[in-house]
């Protein structure tokens, strides 16, 4: 009789090691699936180095202020796209949701 019950113990943290594994699963495919776009990330931190680096140079005024607002606009363009690959869409059809309006 102690053997049957030896059985099910060891049964048991079996299921309990599988049990374990499935939820270590789950969390890293919601962790693979919450995971930033890598283009759009660089592109983000490119730009606000960009930025940056550009207000430096025009509080020191080592550049004109024309070349300062283009570079502005285009850096504001740059991050709106950064923007849209990490929350938007990014090309990528998800399955089961429907339009976004």
């Amino acid at each position: 009789m102690a053997k049957k019950s030896n059985k099910r113990q060891r049964s048991r943290a079996v299921e309990l090691k599988r049990q374990l594994e499935q939820e270590k699963l789950a969390g890293e495919r919601e962790r693979a699936k919450n995971r930033w776009n890598p283009a759009g990330r660089a592109l983000l931190y490119i730009d606000l180095v960009f930025l940056a680096v550009l207000s430096l140079l025009e509080a020191n005024r080592l550049i004109d202020r024309q070349i300062s607002g283009l570079c502005t606009i285009i850096g504001v363009i740059v991050l709106l796209a950064a923007l849209w690959l990490l929350f938007g869409d990014g090309g990528k059809k998800r399955p089961g949701k429907g339009s976004r309006l």
